[in-house]
């Protein structure tokens, strides 16, 4: 083999996002890229080992982005691409997104029979331990410089925005709802995008330039957020994103993006630098809010309190259930 084949054969490096992407083995046309790599001309085999090196980010990656990164121009990678009998290099992209689909439809359960073999391998305390400290650690990268000012970019355009709309679905619908919330007993004007019947995108028929989009996904995105997103990009709405990439689908269509952190030793990705981050957009905004703020907030405290909300009292009831004070 000759030295120009051994470089692509060597194991992928991992995500500067922290994942491991899809073997090179099981992306699409490595084994024609191979079979051809030696007649290449140095250009294509740029292109070309670029490509095998980060099977991943073919489909996450615009066309010119990849070729940057691969040291060649955009035209190479369509040369590439007609080098491997297809007409350009968006049929190329479709292919590695459809494995990447594929992919993320399974990344759960390896992941959840790892961590049983690590139970029992190590035993429960330890795993524990190592699941603490891999939130104390992601926690801690939040405080970075990068991390706090891209916070205040995200505060600076919902604080100004006519209406701020929320989404977030499935495992990420918890730190959308959080904020909500948080935002709203503080006076903020939020509309959450969640509504019987699939019909919560419904309430961005009015949504236009002036307005603001929070929306959170993770790797593996949920389509429903994303078209959404990009469907309020397209209105006009200012878009702040927390999700776990540069170059996610959320992050290419933000105004503002907030990267979180999101490998765990557990089976599932954490949402614990989410839920920070979202606890802490809210409380900057209540903070921003000023008079107003404070006036919201004694508001709903005195509704909470007229309809006796919470439990208040620490008094134990007797038998008929009535609290003795």
């Amino acid at each position: 083999m000759s030295a120009s084949m051994a470089k692509p054969r060597q194991p992928p490096r991992q995500s500067r996002r922290g994942g491991t992407p899809p073997s090179m083995a099981d992306a699409p046309l490595h084994g024609e890229m191979l079979a051809v790599f030696d007649r290449m001309p140095k250009q294509l085999q740029a292109a070309a080992r670029w490509v095998l090196d980060h099977p991943q980010d073919v489909a996450l990656l615009t066309v010119r982005e990849q070729a940057k990164r691969a040291g060649v121009v955009p035209a190479t990678m369509t040369r590439l691409a007609q080098r491997l009998g297809f007409d350009g290099y968006d049929a190329v992209r479709d292919l590695y997104a459809e494995n990447l689909r594929r992919h993320a439809s399974s990344m759960f359960s390896p992941k959840a029979a790892a961590l049983v073999a690590r139970r029992k391998l190590t035993g429960e305390a330890s795993l524990a331990h190592d699941l603490i400290d891999s939130l104390v650690h992601q926690m801690a990268t939040l405080l970075g410089t990068e991390s706090l000012g891209n916070l205040g970019a995200a505060v600076g355009i919902i604080a100004k925005a006519r209406h701020v709309f929320v989404l977030g679905q499935r495992s990420c619908y918890p730190v959308a709802f959080h904020f909500a919330y948080v935002f709203g007993l503080a006076g903020g004007r939020t509309r959450l995008l969640d509504a019987p019947g699939g019909t919560g995108s419904d309430a961005l028929r009015d949504a236009q330039k002036g307005d603001a989009l929070l929306a959170i996904s993770l790797k593996p995105y949920t389509r429903t957020t994303v078209e959404v997103t990009r469907h309020a990009a397209r209105r006009g709405v200012s878009i702040v994103a927390i999700t776990d990439s540069a170059v996610s689908p959320l992050a290419r269509a933000a105004r503002a993006t907030i990267l979180v952190p999101t490998e765990s030793p557990s089976f599932f990705h954490t949402m614990t630098p989410a839920f920070a981050v979202a606890e802490a957009l809210a409380a900057l905004l209540a903070a921003g809010g000023g008079e107003g703020a404070l006036t919201a907030v004694r508001e709903i405290e005195e509704q909470m309190r007229s309809l006796s909300t919470h439990v208040l009292s620490t008094a134990a009831p007797d038998r008929s259930g009535v609290v003795k004070r």
